[in-house]
């Protein structure tokens, strides 16, 4: 019996993308279950994460449909106004949907607390000064004789 649950897990390994997802989803795929792959689960996590690439391919296409042209993102409407165009508002609710997701699965610091899982900290100079001085509580000068 392992002693933890992370015993379980390869963290090396990817779960294999969903059938249907194009490029761009597959490659958030890989990016984020390498990233969560310490605290997701692929039971109980896949199909969220599945949505998630799902969307990020989705938003993707529409952003090659529209183009690099900034004008195609509105439209003059019969009656003369200009209208933004409803792929871009769908696109900007998918990408709503999309943060709303994320952090359900913990890929923010603060959702990472929440769900009490640790924060990973690059170690830097602060950080080790802080550690030399934390060892010094309750020390004494001494005079040297």
């Amino acid at each position: 019996m392992p002693e933890t649950a992370l015993a379980l897990v390869d963290l090396s390994v990817v779960p294999v993308a969903p059938k249907g997802l194009g490029k761009v989803g597959t490659e958030y795929w890989t990016v984020l279950w390498t990233g969560g792959r310490r605290h997701l689960s692929e039971l109980h996590d896949g199909p969220l994460m599945g949505r998630l690439c799902r969307n990020y391919q989705k938003i993707y296409d529409l952003e090659v449909w529209l183009g690099d042209d900034v004008t195609t993102r509105w439209y003059t409407s019969p009656n003369g106004q200009i209208v933004t165009h409803p792929a871009v508002k769908q696109i900007e609710q998918m990408d709503a949907q999309c943060t709303a997701w994320l952090s359900l699965l913990g890929f923010t610091p603060s959702d990472r607390a929440r769900l009490g899982l640790a924060e990973i900290r690059v170690a830097n100079e602060l950080d080790a000064y802080r550690q030399r001085n934390s060892n010094l509580v309750d020390a004494e000068v001494i005079q040297q004789v």
